[in-house]
């Protein structure tokens, strides 16, 4: 079944940016909210055959200089080109597009490599050149963001001439769900809202009232009105996970719903360590609570895949890196029983 959604760089503009003095319902000071935020986030321009084509993103980690975007703004793209907020001397915010689009031909804008790009979550990791002295990263939220939440977004949409506009809304539900674009299917949890988002803000932040980001810019649905997709901040965790990047966490831990941080025993589990169960062995390999947690996340996933004679290979391919890359773990195991009962 197809979807009367399409990605945001593909978009027709359906709205405009809200201004950045509105006050929340609840008291936040969204202008304020948008000055912190908007240091974090990023200009990207991808050239390709004469044209120019717009998107956004987030810094996510100073020290490996670490982007996250779409995967359909960076599309097969190896090398990309990112810009940070300009400001000028009297601190004011330079938000005309003309001038962050000059800098590109003028061998001014950063550098960017694409390291790791998921098309089934349309997400993409960039590692960048530089970062500005200065810039800081965007917290990533430990969880998801609740229904009924107040939301902002910061993108560049291609109807609007300034940079880094945004826009305010509420989080309609949180959820698994299969986005089908025709060239390109999205399985991932998503976070819809009634943000008026555009072409042009594909990969930019969600962010919620304490300024950690909830989700990544993804769709637009036509036929509704204000629906917009974002891609859940569980399958940004999810992937830096899978790809092994280990970023700085910038969120606090008393952040009440994201429970221990990982790794960490309970303070009334530390007494009796008996009752601590020891990593699983199978033929001489030793598994951790947290190879087990990834395993058992992936083969969840790879099932998504398990429906249709199309998603056979992709079914097959994530059932056997997941054989590979996490051996002893029961996650494993049980990709290998279903293996072994499609042949």
């Amino acid at each position: 079944m197809k979807f009367l959604s399409i990605p945001l760089a593909l978009a027709v503009a359906v709205g405009c940016a809200l201004s950045t003095t509105a006050r929340a319902a609840d008291g936040v000071d969204a202008e304020a909210l948008y000055r912190k935020a908007v240091k974090s986030c990023v200009y990207i321009i991808t050239p390709s055959k004469g044209e120019i084509a717009q998107g956004s993103g987030s810094l996510i980690d100073v020290e490996k200089k670490l982007v996250v975007t779409n995967y359909h703004v960076v599309d097969g793209r190896d090398i990309v080109f990112v810009q940070f907020p300009i400001f000028k001397a009297n601190g004011e915010l330079e938000t005309d597009k003309e001038v962050y689009k000059a800098n590109v031909p003028a061998n001014k804008a950063i550098k960017g490599k694409v390291l790791h790009r998921d098309k089934t979550r349309d997400l993409a990791f960039i590692e960048l050149e530089k970062v500005p002295p200065g810039t800081p990263a965007l917290p990533l939220a430990k969880s998801s963001v609740g229904v009924g939440a107040p939301v902002w977004n910061i993108g560049n949409p291609g109807a609007v001439e300034q940079v880094f506009s945004v826009t305010e809304g509420k989080v309609r539900g949180v959820g698994l769900e299969k986005l089908d674009f025709g060239d390109q299917v999205v399985i991932a949890k998503m976070v819809t809202t009634t943000n008026a988002v555009n072409s042009g803000d594909s990969g930019g932040p969600l962010i919620d009232k304490r300024g950690f980001q909830v989700a990544v810019a993804q769709s637009i649905n036509l036929k509704a009105q204000l629906v917009s997709s974002f891609v859940d901040i569980s399958e940004v965790h999810a992937y830096l996970s899978e790809k092994k990047l280990k970023i700085k966490e910038l969120s606090p831990e008393t952040d009440p719903k994201a429970g221990p941080k990982p790794g960490t025993i309970p303070k009334q589990a530390e007494e009796p360590k008996k009752d601590i169960p020891e990593p699983k062995k199978e033929a001489g390999l030793a598994t951790t609570s947290v190879q087990e947690q990834e395993a058992t996340e992936l083969l969840r996933r790879s099932k998504l895949f398990s429906m249709g004679d199309d998603n056979r290979k992709i079914y097959l391919a994530k059932l056997q890196e997941i054989i590979k890359n996490f051996p002893g773990t029961e996650a494993a195991r049980d990709a290998k029983q279903i293996l072994d009962g499609l042949k």
